[in-house]
């Protein structure tokens, strides 16, 4: 039996025939963040719910090395497996590279009938990432960089009770940098109803990877929001989080017919 941290566990809630897959972030967070919202999309739809723990998350930091991202593509599939078991449509809601993953998968899935991403980066700020293929190919270089990579949650995150790590091994953004280029290729093929959401204060992803997945997705249904001020963490910033859930919400709600 995995032996998660308190409030990282994974979370299956039973209901009706519309399934709702949520897929947490890769920045060091855990499944804790996504559960206040997983709560309250049951509660005002009835939906079965699956959050799970992508692997390495939720345990220890020693946990990620040698994750790779077919591992969390393979808990992404498996999730969407065991809602389809009992759910007659399923969805997939998404946070950071959470949101990559469900799009990855909703390219790959014709089961898929929407996906919701919030703060999902087609490319990021920090310029680290596009060099770590080629310093990690490069002895000299490597080992000037340091294997571990501090966690970036904030004060006002901690004080709400955060559960996650205070390190990430630096490979993990090995694992983003193939999924950004892996995205890329894949939005073409991204055909069910999409709703794609962005803070203007997110400091993580770029400031147009919002209007750059919109704009290469081949959804016909498709939409985009930008929230004025809100952070990365916008599902867990107060001033932003009811409006996020709402729009998210009535997005899912809208293309639901059961």
């Amino acid at each position: 039996m995995t032996d998660y941290m308190p409030g990282a566990e994974p979370l299956f809630i039973a209901g009706n025939t519309a399934g709702c897959l949520i897929l947490h972030g890769a920045g060091g967070g855990s499944a804790w963040d996504q559960k206040e919202f997983s709560d309250i999309l049951h509660e005002r739809t009835g939906m079965t719910i699956w959050l799970p723990s992508l692997t390495g998350f939720g345990t220890k930091p020693e946990d990620l090395i040698g994750v790779t991202l077919e591992d969390w593509l393979t808990d992404a599939h498996s999730g969407l497996d065991r809602l389809l078991e009992t759910c007659k449509q399923v969805f997939i809601v998404g946070h950071s590279l959470g949101g990559v993953l469900a799009l990855l998968i909703a390219s790959e899935r014709s089961e898929v009938s929407g996906v919701v991403t919030w703060a999902a980066p087609y490319a990021v700020q920090s310029r680290l990432l596009h060099l770590l293929p080629v310093i990690s190919k490069t002895p000299l270089i490597r080992r000037a960089i340091p294997e571990r990579h501090k966690s970036m949650a904030p004060r006002w995150l901690r004080e709400k009770g955060w559960v996650g790590y205070e390190w990430i091994p630096t490979s993990i953004g090995l694992i983003a940098h193939d999924a950004l280029k892996r995205l890329k290729k894949a939005l073409s093929n991204v055909t069910c109803p999409t709703y794609i959401i962005q803070g203007t204060a997110d400091d993580g992803v770029s400031k147009d990877s919002a209007q750059r997945i919109f704009d290469c997705l081949a959804s016909e249904r498709k939409k985009m929001h930008m929230v004025e001020g809100a952070p990365h963490a916008i599902m867990s910033d107060d001033l932003y989080k009811n409006d996020l859930f709402d729009c998210t919400i009535e997005f899912l709600q809208d293309i639901t017919a059961v």
